[in-house]
């Protein structure tokens, strides 16, 4: 790997998409591709795919600094695998756009999870 040139970096360097939040394109995104670009005089990947943030039942983005992420498993034994699988994919139809996720639900028939 970096800095040597290894097997593995011409394998799998560069890669052809980048899945992130919109919260760290300054961040993470452009200091990557800035010093790909210098270092490597390749970009990093071809193309970035930016999704939505989850975000919690009080709209705070969901992390592990701020620790109000929900363990997938609690999720799975409340609700079972398919219907988290279903709720996530229909959450996320609109591409880029932020989802809401919390353990206890309202009754309410238009949601799954």
């Amino acid at each position: 790997g970096w800095p040597e040139k290894t097997q593995d970096l011409d394998t799998y360097y560069p890669t052809t998409t980048l899945v992130t939040g919109f919260d760290i394109i300054f961040f993470w995104v452009a200091r990557m591709t800035m010093m790909a670009g210098h270092f490597t005089g390749k970009m990093p990947f071809q193309t970035v795919y930016i999704h939505g943030l989850v975000r919690d039942e009080n709209n705070k983005k969901m992390s592990k600094s701020a620790n109000n992420g929900i363990d997938p498993l609690l999720l799975i034994d409340k609700y079972g695998t398919d219907a988290l699988r279903y709720t996530l994919v229909k959450e996320v139809v609109g591409a880029g756009q932020d989802i809401r996720l919390e353990y206890d639900r309202k009754k309410d028939e238009s949601v799954s999870v």
